[in-house]
């Protein structure tokens, strides 16, 4: 059988675009019986091409199962749905943006994992960051501000440069203070890549720490690291935003 996520993973370094990594992923012998995990890369894919209703199909009349500590359907739901209000931002189609703004948390009849398991991914510092920005590309300067702040009171490494880029938004940014915490988080996300089981994940966070302090090209390399290692915690998806810009550097 063909490794499917290892598939995409090699198309990601030799840069292809998104569309083509969806028709690959599409090659699977029957979408309706495709393992969970490949469903999350195909949703995430198809959001980065831009066909958030495509990907959105996939959460239907489908039994997503949990492993410990990897990705959880919630995740993976709330990841497409901010794709898609920030990329109708993005196109100039505020009302529509901050109406999928305001409706994240809604529950979706049909789908029972949006009844009461999105706060924790809706609340996160890069949610948060990102909407933010939705809000000060739509004109609501006291709703972006609101967004930034609660971005930036994050204290886990894995929020460190959401927080940072929620800062420097904000009245009182201090650049030594957060160059700090950067490096500080950048030693935890080196040390954790090297003895984790979830090493693609801390590769990938090392990379966009390195780019937040200016180490671009090495930033760089550790996010290419990261898609040749196997995927958790949408890895491969937020590798690939960082290195076509799309996180705070």
């Amino acid at each position: 059988m063909v490794n499917y996520a290892g598939s995409v993973a090699a198309m990601t370094l030799l840069a292809k675009p998104a569309a083509e990594r969806v028709k690959a992923l599409e090659r699977f012998p029957d979408l309706d019986r495709m393992p969970t995990s490949l469903v999350y890369e195909l949703a995430l894919n198809r959001a980065e091409a831009g066909n958030y209703d495509g990907a959105i199909d996939l959460f239907r009349n489908r039994f997503f199962g949990s492993e410990e500590g990897g990705t959880n359907v919630g995740q993976v739901w709330v990841e497409v749905k901010v794709q898609q209000a920030v990329g109708l931002a993005r196109t100039g189609h505020c009302r529509d943006a901050l109406a999928a703004a305001k409706a994240l948390s809604s529950p979706v009849p049909g789908l029972s994992f949006t009844q009461d398991s999105l706060q924790p991914m809706l609340n996160s510092a890069r949610t948060n960051y990102l909407l933010g920005e939705l809000s000060s590309a739509c004109g609501q300067k006291e709703e972006a501000d609101r967004r930034y702040g609660l971005s930036s009171e994050a204290t886990d490494a894995s929020d460190a440069v959401w927080a940072w880029a929620s800062a420097k938004k904000l009245s009182g940014y201090d650049p030594r203070q957060w160059q700090q915490r950067l490096s500080t988080a950048l030693a935890k996300a080196e040390s954790n890549a090297r003895t984790s089981a979830y090493q693609g994940w801390w590769v990938y966070l090392a990379g966009v720490l390195q780019m937040a302090l200016g180490r671009e090209v090495q930033g760089e390399a550790s996010l290419r690291e990261s898609l040749l290692l196997p995927e958790n915690r949408m890895s491969y998806h937020f590798s690939r935003l960082a290195l076509e810009g799309a996180t705070p550097r």
